[in-house]
């Protein structure tokens, strides 16, 4: 492949380390491949690309391709100029011209199909609701209602906690704000739970932050269905595996 040839392959960078450095040898010598490579660079300086290439639908290259390539020789044929055609033969012979019109018009012809077809890649995408693009999952909406809201207090201490059943469509929540907690140790913590009789069942674990507030979102899809719940309180827990109260019960109201 001679040195003239290379410049695409030189823009792209598929050369090796050495073949590249000979051609930058080259170009130090060369006008017409310093041209080329600076209209490439001009071509593609500002072309937008603001999706990641995709493949277009079947057979939509190759008439893309086609229509670019048919135009382009439809040109080259109207530009077709016998050598002799002008001359008289006191001018003496013809002289063929320099081949870099034509390489360089099949080279541009090239690059502007390969934009093309990307950039009819892109507009597929967004016409067709980016279907072959990550897309974002749905919002899921919900209709929200408070069943109840209580207030939870305890003899021994100064903490207070908000709580609340919040009914999700078909799903319920509990939520719980706490404030003036103390300050836990070691694996200790604060677990809420639901009471129906003599039954407790753990609806969420929390700590306190630094300020003593603490807040816990328990979803009640998890707990047995169709019990009247009558009460709600928060326990100091020696660690996250009791499943009865084993601590002190610090915080509770009835529901």
């Amino acid at each position: 492949m001679r040195e003239c040839e290379k410049v695409l392959d030189y823009f792209n960078n598929e050369l090796s380390n050495t073949e590249r450095e000979k051609f930058e040898k080259h170009l130090e010598s060369c006008d017409e491949c310093r041209e080329e490579l600076e209209e490439l660079r001009m071509l593609t300086d500002d072309l937008p690309f603001s999706s990641d290439p995709v493949e277009p639908p079947e057979g939509m290259k190759d008439r893309v391709l086609g229509a670019v390539f048919e135009e382009d020789k439809e040109v080259s044929e109207d530009q077709v100029v016998p050598l002799n055609e002008h001359r008289s033969k006191e001018e003496g012979p013809a002289h063929a011209p320099k081949p870099r019109g034509n390489r360089q018009r099949w080279m541009m012809s090239g690059l502007a199909a390969a934009l093309a077809v990307s950039l009819i890649g892109n507009v597929y995408i967004l016409s067709n609701g980016g279907e072959e693009s990550v897309s974002e999952p749905p919002i899921s909406e919900s209709t929200d209602e408070v069943n109840s809201r209580v207030l939870l207090q305890g003899e021994a201490t100064t903490a207070s906690a908000t709580a609340a059943i919040i009914r999700q469509n078909e799903s319920q929540l509990l939520t719980l704000q706490a404030e003036q907690l103390d300050q836990l140790e070691g694996d200790q913590v604060y677990q809420v739970w639901l009471l129906a009789g003599d039954q407790p069942y753990r609806a969420g674990t929390f700590v306190a932050n630094s300020n003593g507030e603490g807040a816990v979102a328990f979803s009640m899809d998890q707990l047995p269905a169709d019990i009247d719940w009558e009460a709600v309180a928060v326990s100091k827990e020696p660690d996250a595996e009791s499943q009865t109260p084993q601590g002190e019960v610090i915080l509770s109201s009835t529901l």
